[in-house]
């Protein structure tokens, strides 16, 4: 009976000096700190974050007397005072930077005067701008924002940099330059080539106006074989407000290369924008962009995902597969 008894102890000494080791095993797994986590990140940047990553307006320390800003918007006179001349005659115009000086605001808190000039049809005129920060916090500040206005040094080094080259344009978001900017039909996915960067707006300071590598693509726009330059609104920088930047609206690298498996009619309603019943979801996501909600149901049959945009546009998968749509 004794004898019978050694081979459970045994058992249960040998599964317990190994489960010890499992222990110390885990124990002994390195922990992941910030620092990784910050370099796992950091690798996975692509190469589009990359570009232009560095750039911002210029910092209010850099300014100096000839430093330009291009007037955007006739609201201009809400916060521009004048001294010699109109305000409703600047937009489209540059305000040249004169100098700073200390003021007072409305409230009774220390101010910068800014004094600028613009050269109007009728002469050179006199403009103030009072923000809301003190002399002393200039040197500190890595923008000084002028309401209605964009950094004209900003797009001319934009410009330097992407002038000439050759992109994939992944935004269906264009704009027409030779008629008052109007928002147009446009593609997806195709090659373009950069003609300029001009002054956008104060909310998207950039323009990028490009014109089509292909002339199958252009004919898809203007059939009657008119010009076909178009224009993209673009950010920079890492602010919130930074929400269009290089890397959401073009790419270095033909995007129909990474998906070789996509058929060539999918592929042409990809690049209009257009889905149909039976599309993948990689497909549908490049056709439409990423939703802004996903939204996941068990079914009997599998998983049915619903995709809901904010311009409306609703697609249901089954299985992961398109089977309906409201665009």
């Amino acid at each position: 009976m004794r004898k019978g008894r050694i081979v459970p102890i045994a058992t249960a000494l040998l599964l317990a000096l190994s489960t010890a080791g499992c222990f110390t095993g885990v124990e002994s797994t390195p922990r992941i700190s910030l620092n990784d986590v910050r370099k796992q990140q950091a690798a996975n940047i692509t190469d589009e974050q990359r570009f232009l990553a560095g750039l911002a307006p210029t910092s209010p320390s850099q300014w100096r007397p000839g430093h330009r800003l291009r007037v955007d918007d006739a609201k201009i006179g809400l916060v521009m005072t004048s001294a010699s001349g109109p305000t409703d005659s600047l937009p489209g115009r540059d305000l040249v930077f004169e100098s700073f000086a200390p003021a007072v605001s409305l409230t009774g808190t220390d101010a910068v005067e800014i004094t600028f000039h613009a050269d109007l049809p009728d002469g050179r005129a006199k403009y103030y701008y009072r923000a809301p920060v003190d002399v002393a916090s200039l040197d500190t500040l890595e923008a000084l924002n002028v309401p209605f206005t964009v950094d004209m040094d900003l797009v001319q080094r934009v410009d330097s940099i992407m002038r000439g080259r050759k992109f994939y344009v992944r935004t269906p978001l264009w704009y027409d330059v030779d008629n008052e900017r109007r928002a147009v039909a446009s593609l997806r996915h195709v090659p373009v080539v950069v003609d300029s960067v001009v002054a956008g707006d104060a909310n998207y300071p950039l323009g990028v106006v490009f014109t089509l590598v292909e002339p199958e693509h252009a004919r898809l726009l203007e059939p009657s074989g008119a010009s076909c330059t178009r224009m993209v609104y673009m950010t920079v920088g890492r602010s919130k407000a930074a929400t269009r930047n290089f890397d959401t609206l073009f790419s270095f690298r033909n995007p129909r290369e990474t998906y070789p498996s996509i058929k060539n009619d999918v592929w042409e309603m990809i690049v209009r924008s257009q889905v149909k019943e039976g599309m993948s979801r990689d497909e549908c996501r490049l056709a439409k962009g990423a939703p802004a909600a996903i939204q996941r149901i068990p079914t009997y049959g599998g998983i049915r995902e619903n995709w809901q945009y904010s311009d409306g546009v609703y697609l249901i998968f089954d299985d992961g597969y398109l089977t309906r749509f409201r665009l």
